[in-house]
């Protein structure tokens, strides 16, 4: 099969006259490299085309719901994650990716087009379950495809260079689609509330998604394992005591990275009251624009953070750096719950989010070249999806817990609390990490 001709000469001691007699990146019975990375480039703009996504809890608001509510709404979502990670990791591994590239996004515009067309409790936790399918399908394929063309061409070195700059296109194009969102939710009704027409963008997006994935090549070929040889490979995967720190580690960075994610929406709701601008739906879709514009450069740099820093500050400093931005906005809302806020508070509050895109910006290509480096590519989605499954799981329970706790006690105390655990729990996963885990592990053949 053609990947495994490709595979062997990129191995030492691989035949090489091939690669001599093609062009740079280029091995027999391979689709252009080029052409590939082009797809995957536009592929990854248009991924999470989430024009909506700054107003979802002000849709949700519209129709009814609390705090309280909202946050069994977005527990749905991660519950339907958890249950759809593995499976549509073992179909990807097993099938390829390509088609899961064009499924994902149909999921998602299905759910998004559940939440337009059912505006109810019933509806939205219905909308959010295929949400969290549609993100399932997404959450190992793109970075697999990525690593295995690189791979089967001999380049796999490249890969945190293509993933960091995959991953910049894919923040460009969100945070565009947030700033589209904003201009249609203003303009698109005389109270300046039509989040109906930002839905209905966001699923014209995820249907431009599919018809660009189908464009891509299928990908190399992938080695064909029976199923038991197939879960005992990724049963060897798990067990590696660096994919198992991981796992710790991850599940305590993930949380750190979503729960203010799904706060932005009620923060900026609260510190209206000192800033009004905030209320604005043009202002907050260009602040959410800005923010994934910020992320951006950031996720390109990852490579000279590295050489410049190393992994190991770069991983204590991302959840730290989380932590630290939760209790800043904490005390901020402290002050305004004590008579003391003040329009330039809100804002060192909001500032805060930018802080969180530094490590939004570097954690994907990080952990992915983290996992990519250590585990073999039969199973490397299904490993890829167990981890993130074990982190959604994890935060789905959190997120019911943060968001009732907030409905009772407010923000204020939620963020500061949330701020303290992330850091106590980031050195204790930093402390138990086996020794030389985080230095860059090169895995021989596939």
């Amino acid at each position: 099969m053609p990947g495994t001709n490709a595979n062997a000469s990129a191995r030492p001691g691989g035949p090489i006259a091939v690669a001599r007699t093609r062009p740079r990146g280029q091995r027999a019975g391979l689709p252009s490299l080029d052409r590939q990375l082009r797809w995957l480039s536009a592929y990854a703009f248009v991924t999470y085309p989430f024009a909506c996504v700054p107003f979802l809890f002000l849709y949700f608001r519209q129709h009814g719901l609390d705090q309280h509510g909202y946050g069994l709404v977005i527990a749905a979502y991660y519950v339907a994650m958890f249950a759809a990670e593995l499976p549509t990791g073992v179909l990807a591994d097993r099938f390829g990716p390509k088609v899961m590239l064009a499924l994902g996004p149909l999921l998602l515009a299905a759910g998004f087009g559940t939440l337009l067309a059912a505006p109810g409790f019933a509806g939205f936790v219905a909308g959010e379950i295929l949400l969290g399918l549609g993100h399932a399908v997404l959450s190992g394929p793109p970075a697999t495809m990525l690593y295995e063309t690189l791979r089967a061409h001999g380049l796999q070195h490249r890969f945190l260079a293509e993933e960091a700059r995959v991953n910049r296109n894919r923040l460009l194009g969100t945070g565009l689609s947030f700033l589209l969102g904003g201009a249609l939710a203003r303009l698109g009704g005389e109270r300046g509330d039509a989040y109906d027409l930002a839905i209905f963008a966001t699923c014209a997006g995820n249907l431009a998604a599919t018809a660009i994935a189908l464009q891509l090549a299928p990908g190399p070929g992938r080695p064909a394992l029976d199923p038991r040889g197939f879960l005992a490979q990724a049963a060897r995967d798990l067990s590696l005591p660096p994919v198992r720190w991981l796992l710790g580690y991850w599940i305590v960075l993930f949380a750190l990275l979503r729960f203010p994610f799904h706060d932005y929406q009620p923060y900026l709701l609260a510190a209206a009251a000192q800033e009004p601008a905030f209320g604005d739906p043009l202002l907050v879709g260009l602040l959410f624009a800005l923010l994934n514009l910020a992320a951006a450069p950031l996720s390109g740099r990852v490579p000279q953070l590295v050489r410049r820093c190393g992994r190991p500050a770069l991983f204590w400093a991302m959840p730290l750096v989380l932590a630290a931005s939760l209790g800043v906005m904490g005390a901020e809302r402290a002050a305004a719950d004590a008579g003391h806020g003040s329009r330039a508070l809100a804002w060192l509050g909001v500032a805060m989010f930018f802080v969180q895109q530094v490590p939004f910006g570097m954690h994907t290509a990080l952990v992915q070249e983290f996992v990519n480096h250590r585990i073999g590519s039969a199973a490397r989605t299904t490993v890829m999806s167990a981890l993130s499954l074990a982190a959604r799981l994890v935060y789905a329970g959190l997120n019911v817990l943060l968001f009732a706790a907030q409905d009772r006690w407010g923000l204020a105390r939620t963020l500061g609390w949330a701020g303290v655990a992330g850091a106590l729990l980031t050195v204790a996963a930093m402390a138990l990490r086996p020794a030389g885990t985080l230095r860059r592990a090169r895995r021989a053949g596939p």
